[in-house]
């Protein structure tokens, strides 16, 4: 009897495997990096830091023309103002890793890592200063006191980083080996300020790894105000050998007032979903949080480089959870060559949930600018209802669902900008994508194009199955339909009913494509169902074919694809603004969006994906209404009268 169980509990687990098995849908948001946001900030620096101030400007700060230097933007990063110096250092001292605040009531304090140079003396000494700034970046104060480590580079602190806690208290965290002149150990440590930053409390010990070497801290309050986050770096987790990012945490109501996290606590976490292998160096991290409290990190990596130099490493940037946990969804915003690197980097987040990644980037050894580049975060793609003629050309009053026919943004990997946008109707549904492309190859058996494929079903399954479709549209107007079906793919000759133009230029190519609901097993576009998709571009070079695709994206398991859903004929895909206010009721009405709020509304302001102001509310009161753009969509932010704001992904038609 033995036997036969164990025979039965094989084919069993042989079927399942056979016919795939439905999972948890992925979750999380992935972020698209558009290459035309790159912009360099500071010419000749490093440690580029920004916020958006509560004018709307940008700040970033960096070192650069010889100390600190700070640089403004009013239109979200397009343009810069020339950079100027807000703190020039002593002689035979430099500063460094600057890192930047704005406080509730307005003052903007810059964090500054004194380092004195060699030869050493004792009146020099390795220290965290700030300089303080309460009209709005105008002017700045001297560098005022927060700590002071030994005079010797072996035994000093480094790389400040600011939190303003929800009671007005301001911390600071640094790595500190002031305690350790005997031995090469560092801690992270942290200064208290009551008074926005004048003056400083001694330091406590947030977290410390005998024989290891706690560096770079960056913390965070969750959005929930439950916990505070501080990412580091950590070389000291058993069979590694190098640097992992890393987060310590405490609550907020111990507010490290009960001992520091040790080298075995709970609270010492690698913040991967996955672990990445021995070998993979993920160090000098940073963390900001999404305004709907997903958190996205940074670090400068050796993956994918072939080198234990940091000058070969390049930017990685992961989601996180709610938590900062879980991190996931890794791509490289800059996806430099070999030949240069993006290190000592940071992230941003502006108001929008436009994510901001900025890296040090140069050739190994030399010269450094600070970059910038935007990702939108998304966790779900949409299509409209409407209708176009698929004849490959992009026109102006073909109504898309977004603006711009750029709901995603791809191709930052390949250098070929790609940009992807749906429609349906009753019969159809519509793909466009337009790609950038200085060597299109359309005369061959494997040509240039985008694979775009669906889960029409919500299989969510670990292998390929029956409701999921592939379609690859290339570059000499060819259609290749493959069906999924008992854990492989089956190529289906039947394409006669999908309309598919293409209208190939010098540089770029634009495909529009018409895809039969029937074709996809449906009798009707299946508006209220989950949907999931994959979009891959497809780039030969030469003698080998490249493809990009979404970050975590399994072409085989539909349940690491990106969730696709339809926007109702007349809806908004707007609903509840958030999980936690669901009496804010909304809905729209002759090309108006209605908020109702039990909560007076002190500020509306509604931004596009690509974070311009496309309406804006002030004093709206409870009940109220705007007007709104003839298609498309965006972030809508909500600023109530009892402080509380929200925001929320939104998309209208």
């Amino acid at each position: 009897m033995k036997n036969i169980q164990i025979i039965v509990a094989l084919f069993f687990s042989i079927s399942i495997s056979s016919f795939g098995q439905r999972v948890t849908p992925y979750q999380g948001s992935r972020l698209f990096w558009d290459m035309n946001s790159q912009k360099t900030v500071f010419t000749s620096g490093n440690y580029g830091r920004m916020i958006e101030l509560q004018d709307g400007r940008l700040l970033a700060v960096a070192e650069a023309l010889g100390g600190i230097a700070v640089t403004y933007s009013s239109n979200k990063g397009e343009t810069w103002s020339s950079p100027r110096l807000i703190a020039s250092p002593p002689e035979k001292v430099f500063y460094a890793v600057p890192d930047v605040i704005q406080l509730s009531d307005g003052t903007i304090l810059v964090g500054i890592n004194p380092r004195p140079v060699a030869p050493y003396s004792t009146e020099r000494r390795f220290g965290i200063r700030v300089v303080q700034s309460t009209d709005n970046g105008e002017s700045w104060s001297e560098p005022m006191f927060v700590f002071d480590a030994q005079h010797t580079f072996n035994d000093g602190c480094w790389e400040p980083a600011f939190l303003e806690l929800p009671s007005g208290e301001v911390q600071c965290y640094f790595a500190n080996e002031n305690e350790y002149t005997g031995n090469d150990d560092q801690n992270i440590s942290m200064c208290r300020s009551f008074d926005k930053g004048k003056t400083w409390s001694d330091p406590v010990t947030i977290c410390y790894r005998p024989g290891s070497r706690d560096g770079m801290p960056v913390p965070l309050l969750l959005k929930d105000e439950s916990e505070i986050a501080v990412i580091i770096e950590d070389n000291g987790w058993p069979g590694r050998g190098n640097f992992a990012a890393t987060t310590v945490r405490n609550t907020l109501q111990d507010n490290w007032t009960k001992g520091y996290i040790g080298a075995v606590s709970p609270f010492r976490k690698m913040i991967f979903e996955t672990i990445p292998p021995v070998g993979i160096v993920s160090a000098a991290p940073y963390i900001r949080k999404l305004p709907w409290g997903e958190t996205v990190a940074s670090y400068q990596s050796n993956e994918n480089r072939n080198s234990l130099d940091l000058q070969h490493f390049d930017m990685q940037v992961l989601v996180g959870d709610e938590r900062a946990q879980n991190f996931k969804a890794k791509s490289a915003p800059f996806s430099l060559g070999s030949d240069k690197h993006s290190i000592w980097n940071s992230v941003s987040v502006i108001d929008t949930g436009i994510v901001v990644a900025l890296g040090s980037i140069g050739v190994p050894n030399g010269r450094n600018d600070v970059v910038m580049i935007k990702g939108t975060p998304i966790r779900q793609a949409r299509a409209g209802y409407g209708s176009i003629t698929v004849d490959g050309v992009k026109k102006a009053d073909e109504a898309w669902t977004t603006p711009n026919v750029a709901q995603l943004n791809m191709g930052h990997i390949s250098k070929n900008k790609t940009t992807v946008d749906f429609l349906y109707d009753d019969k159809y549904l519509y793909l466009t994508s337009r790609v950038i492309d200085r060597n299109i190859i359309n005369t061959g058996i494997d040509n240039d194009g985008i694979r775009f494929m669906i889960d029409v079903d919500d299989i969510s399954g670990t292998t390929p199955q029956k409701g999921m479709y592939s379609l690859f549209f290339d570059t000499n107007g060819n259609v290749k339909l493959q069906r999924a079906d008992n854990g492989s793919w089956k190529t289906d000759a039947n394409t006669s009913e999908i309309q598919y133009a293409i209208d190939v230029k010098s540089i770029y190519y634009n495909i529009e494509a018409a895809i039969p609901w029937s074709l996809l097993g449906k009798t009707a576009p299946p508006v209220k169902s989950r949907m999931a998709i994959a979009i891959e571009i497809v780039n030969k070079e030469q003698y080998r074919l490249t493809t990009e695709g979404i970050a975590d994206v399994d072409n085989n398991a539909s349940w690491t694809w990106l969730e696709f859903r339809l926007i109702p004929k007349g809806g908004t895909g707007i609903g509840h603004l958030h999980k936690d206010d669901n009496d804010i009721k909304s809905y729209t009405d002759s090309n108006h969006l209605y908020i109702s709020s039990p909560s007076a509304v002190k500020e509306l302001s509604l931004f596009s994906f690509d974070g311009k102001l496309v309406g804006k509310k002030t004093n709206a009161g409870t009940d109220f209404q705007i007007p709104l753009p003839p298609l498309g969509g965006g972030i809508l932010k909500l600023i109530l009268a009892n402080g509380k704001v929200i925001n929320r992904k939104v998309v209208f038609q």
